[in-house]
């Protein structure tokens, strides 16, 4: 059976470095999670790579997908040199986990704008991904609090996605709601799986200033959108956006 034939579950999850709604460290209900929406390949933000003692220097891309059996990516986004050249390189930023063969992916780090320069740096993680056969595009981000940052950000992730012509995926925490003038630009190139603004629920469990509805899952005109759905946890202070694609038949 061809990739067009079957649904995909796709899923954007901002997992607060394993850290839960009250602040323990608990990677095991961030894979629970995961597995909870049957999902084929996620899109994860805010993941620790050797990077700190708030986790421990634990390497949660490798446990990760060794826990959930998937093909992993990281894109690093800020790296910290060890204190000794026997420990690993300290990183964190976004990974993608599948249960399709990665072929290939690549980190774009986004260029830093405005007169106060973004303490973090930030970037798109892009994996191509074979699906019995058809090779799609994926992409997982986190984008800036700032506006400035936050424009110039999502025309540089446009600029790259337009580049493909392979069916494509967008996840990730834009820290901007869906009637923000700058989700409304990638609406008119992609689609959002819930579809008006109005239908799109709260992905954010604190106050802010950003809003609530913060996380996405996006997709080119190559997908039927056949479900999407938030997913209840208490792994993280974002909840999980799962949602069901299916490749349109080709002419």
């Amino acid at each position: 059976m061809t990739a067009a034939l079957i649904p995909i579950s796709f899923m954007s999850f901002n997992i607060s470095s394993g850290q839960t709604v009250d602040g323990r460290l608990d990677l095991e209900l961030t894979a629970s999670a995961i597995e909870k929406g049957s999902v084929d390949i996620v899109g994860l933000q805010e993941v620790d790579q050797n990077f700190s003692e708030r986790t421990n220097f634990f390497d949660q891309v490798k446990w990760l997908e060794n826990r959930l059996g998937m093909d992993a990516a990281f894109g690093p986004n800020l790296t910290g040199h060890p204190g000794t050249a026997d420990w690993p390189l300290q990183a964190y930023g976004n990974a993608i986990l599948s249960r399709y063969p990665i072929k290939s992916y690549r980190n774009h780090l986004f260029e830093n704008v405005g007169p106060e320069k973004e303490s973090e740096q930030r970037g798109l993680l892009e994996a191509f991904i074979e699906i019995r056969g058809t090779t799609i595009v994926f992409f997982t981000t986190h984008l800036s609090l700032r506006k400035e940052q936050l424009e110039r950000n999502i025309e540089q992730m446009m600029e790259i996605i337009r580049k493909t012509d392979y069916p494509a995926v967008l996840t990730g925490d834009f820290n901007t709601g869906p009637d923000s003038p700058l989700v409304k630009k990638v609406e008119k190139e992609l689609d959002n799986v819930f579809g008006s603004a109005a239908s799109h629920p709260a992905t954010y469990k604190k106050q802010g200033e950003h809003g609530q509805k913060i996380d996405y899952v996006f997709c080119s005109r190559h997908w039927d959108v056949l479900h999407a759905e938030i997913i209840a946890t208490q792994a993280s202070d974002h909840r999980p956006i799962l949602s069901v694609l299916q490749l349109k038949p080709q002419d």
